[in-house]
């Protein structure tokens, strides 16, 4: 509720911005011409009497024609509310020309004489025209940013659902190969990964959280990688984290570590290594990853590089122009880095 006040607020600042300047522009170009009572007067009963107009129209009958994609009927709406306040302000006019000829304010030339009677509806009208045009393009700018931020928000929850599956399925795949071997090892993962698991599916469901809980994720997740793989691989790791409570999107970092440990080489002749190194300084994070490289093709390792092309999706939509994510690849390592400016 408190996110809708001040989203409303946001739109309504702009909108009340553009009604002061109608004013004040009115103002100015009556004052030369009159008594300073009646250019105070005439432009605020004027718009006065046209805000429930214009702002039906821009507020709610533009909202209604995007959503049901009427747009002929919308613009028959738009020449019609712009002739009714055109009317409004020629009523006005001969309002205050009616109140100058009965002495309630001095005589001006502001008034044009009889002759130019279809000329000053054709002008009120061109105004009302301009006002709704106006109104109608700070609402349909708003309508839009709210669209292009609710595709953004699915997009990203589309995204994070497609990691969260194959995690899980790497999860269950390894204790049911434990399972086959050692019972009690496989015992204790479960616990960690139920810890693990949990921390996935209820912090996804954050916009933010401190990145001192998120490094906790990555280092319980190379704790039990550890291990998984005991003495076939060698884990070097560096966490430094200047500021925990500093907020991030959750599930991050996690493809890239998970991609680590996935494409390792493990051969029987020489032992394989991953290598992480963490930082975070005042607005910086920099995440950097090495590891060995298997020598199966990676058709056989079942390498589709979808966990990497989403995390680079995410990234895209979270911190565009605002992060470098590079990756390297030898004949016997990757090297991956990645600088976030948050």
């Amino acid at each position: 509720m408190t996110d809708r006040i001040l989203k409303l607020k946001k739109y309504r600042q702009p909108v009340l911005l553009f009604w002061i300047f109608l004013f004040v522009a009115l103002f100015l170009q009556f004052l030369p011409q009159t008594s300073v009572a009646e250019a105070l007067l005439l432009p605020l009963l004027f718009l006065a009497l046209s805000y429930p107009f214009t702002s039906y129209l821009s507020e709610n009958l533009l909202g209604k024609a995007m959503k049901k994609k009427k747009a002929t009927a919308f613009v028959f709406q738009f020449f019609l509310f712009s002739i009714m306040i055109g009317l409004i302000f020629f009523l006005c006019a001969r309002l205050f020309m009616l109140l100058e000829n009965t002495g309630s304010f001095p005589k001006s030339p502001m008034f044009a004489p009889e002759e130019y009677f279809y000329y000053n509806i054709l002008v009120f009208i061109t105004s009302g025209i301009f006002i709704n045009l106006c109104f109608c393009g700070l609402s349909f700018f708003d309508i839009n940013l709210k669209i292009q931020k609710s595709l953004l928000e699915t997009q990203l929850q589309t995204l994070l659902e497609q990691i969260t599956p194959h995690f899980m399925f790497n999860v269950l795949n390894h204790i049911n190969v434990l399972m086959q071997s050692d019972v009690e090892l496989a015992s204790s993962l479960l616990v960690k990964y139920s810890e693990i698991l949990r921390y996935q599916l209820y912090s996804g469901k954050s916009e933010l959280i401190p990145l001192g809980r998120e490094v906790q994720f990555l280092k319980d997740f190379v704790d039990i990688e550890k291990i998984r793989w005991m003495d076939k691989l060698d884990v070097s790791c560096s966490w430094t984290v200047e500021d925990g409570k500093k907020e991030i999107p959750p599930l991050l970092f996690i493809t890239f570590v998970e991609n680590a440990f996935k494409h390792v080489s493990r051969d029987t002749e020489e032992k394989g290594y991953v290598n992480i190194d963490f930082e975070q300084t005042d607005n910086t994070v920099r995440l950097e990853i090495r590891n060995s490289k298997s020598a199966l093709p990676a058709k056989k390792r079942n390498a589709s590089g979808l966990g990497l092309e989403n995390a680079r999706k995410r990234l895209d939509i979270l911190y565009p122009e605002s992060y470098t994510l590079s990756v390297e690849k030898t004949d016997t390592a990757y090297y991956l880095k990645l600088i976030i400016k948050m």
